[in-house]
């Protein structure tokens, strides 16, 4: 009865040491990567563009608690453009405008608010030792679809 009694309680032990071991990972094993050269990144594209004459180039400029921090990559509309940032951990608000190559001047210009992704913000936290990951896929309607997530190893 003794030894039961200890090859249960060694079993528990072991089992409450296996929880606790897994702190920083969610249960299928995905863990996040840690913060180097930045914590915040945002990635914007369309999608549904479905003819080479439509997909125009463009960028977005990338505002951050009502301050002008940039601009993503250019490319095509229906390519990512990435914006990438380091952030203190707090709460933030993020506004995107769409500019877009205009072919008769070779000058980016800004697409006027009718045409400018629906929404073009969104308020996000930045935890410590994680990197917030923002992606915006902007259908053909102008409605916008946001996806807010951590960065994984």
């Amino acid at each position: 009865m003794k030894i039961y009694r200890a090859l249960v309680y060694a079993l528990m032990l072991l089992a409450l040491s296996a929880g606790c071991a897994r702190t920083g990972e969610k249960k299928n094993g995905d863990a996040y990567r840690l913060p180097e050269k930045y914590n915040f990144r945002f990635i914007g594209r369309d999608i549904e563009i479905d003819n080479p004459d439509k997909d125009r180039r463009s960028y977005y400029k990338v505002i951050i608690d009502k301050a002008d921090e940039g601009r993503t990559t250019t490319g095509l509309e229906s390519q990512e453009k990435i914006y990438e940032a380091s952030l203190a951990p707090n709460r933030h608000l993020l506004t995107v405008e769409k500019w877009v190559l205009d072919q008769k001047s070779s000058r980016y210009i800004k697409l006027n608010n009718i045409e400018q992704p629906k929404p073009s913000f969104i308020y996000f936290d930045v935890p410590e030792n994680k990197i917030v990951v923002i992606e915006m896929k902007t259908m053909k309607d102008g409605k916008a679809l946001i996806t807010v997530d951590f960065e994984r190893k």
